[in-house]
């Protein structure tokens, strides 16, 4: 069974299976996936299952969606696909067993600013689905009282403990917006058997390539990256072109081909006007 994973702002990961034919991503507590943002359209997004393959649509959100940093209105996922909503990232795994990255890798997803709107991300909330019309109550009805009989709870995706319904949101009064995490900047396995996995440059130093073959080193400088080789006979490249002895300065979307793999520099996240 086919997954998607949260990346959550505190580094840890949400694994959400696509257990119904279609599933929907939004601010409302009725979304399957709820991501109560403002960055977020009240219901952003939808995910179409068949059989073994699913398709992402954007439903006509306010911020748009994008899939691997590209906005799309229908798209056919594939395994690694990186999906943004709002300020939030879901990666979608064929295998729902897989494992997207180390817990040191994950601990950073890219967009570092997510929890600027609200104290923190919340994920999923537990929900029953607001039924529309006298036949959806009715079947509402019968569902609880075949699970009060067989002694089970209704089946939610949540992080947080179930509840029997989610009331409607209430006004809340203005408050102070607490400043954004700092940014951090990413690059992106595009070949190799780790592709798609997205790397956070946390240090001051990230070294890249293979040991006695190519290596070298993204070096972090103020809001900039620059790489420079430091071993090796052959030039690694950058977009097809060897680097020289000096540092190249990188820029959002760069491909780096090091001791026979490509990479991508991801940059800084980039964050969305939701006004």
């Amino acid at each position: 069974m086919s997954k998607l994973v949260l990346l959550l702002a505190d580094g840890t990961m949400l694994d959400v299976p696509l257990k119904r034919e279609r599933m929907t991503i939004g601010r409302r507590a009725d979304n399957d996936v709820c991501l109560p943002n403002l960055a977020v359209s009240g219901e952003h997004a939808a995910v179409v299952t068949i059989r073994n393959d699913s398709f992402l649509e954007d439903l006509g959100s306010t911020n748009g969606t994008l899939v691997n940093g590209a906005p799309i209105a229908k798209h056919f996922l594939r395994d690694g696909d990186q999906i943004d909503v709002g300020r939030h990232i879901l990666v979608y795994c064929v295998d729902d067993d897989a494992v997207l990255a180390p817990p040191d890798i994950a601990r950073s997803p890219l967009r570092a600013a997510v929890g600027d709107l609200e104290a923190k991300v919340e994920a999923a909330k537990p929900f029953v689905r607001t039924a529309r019309g006298a036949g959806g109550s009715a079947m509402r009805r019968d569902r609880q009282a075949e699970n009060a009989a067989a002694g089970r709870t209704l089946e939610t995706t949540a992080i947080s403990p179930a509840v029997a319904s989610v009331p409607a949101p209430a006004a809340t009064p203005a408050r102070k917006v607490p400043p954004p995490s700092p940014p951090v900047e990413a690059i992106k396995l595009v070949t190799g058997p780790n592709a798609g996995r997205i790397v956070a440059l946390t240090k001051a130093e990230t070294t890249i390539g293979r040991a006695g073959i190519q290596v070298a080193i993204i070096r972090r400088l103020g809001d900039t990256c620059e790489l420079k080789q430091v071993e090796g006979e052959r030039p690694a490249l950058v977009n097809g072109h060897a680097i020289a002895d000096e540092a190249v300065v990188l820029m959002p979307g760069d491909r780096i081909e090091i001791a026979g793999t490509t990479l991508e520099y991801l940059g800084m996240p980039q964050v969305v006007d939701s006004g």
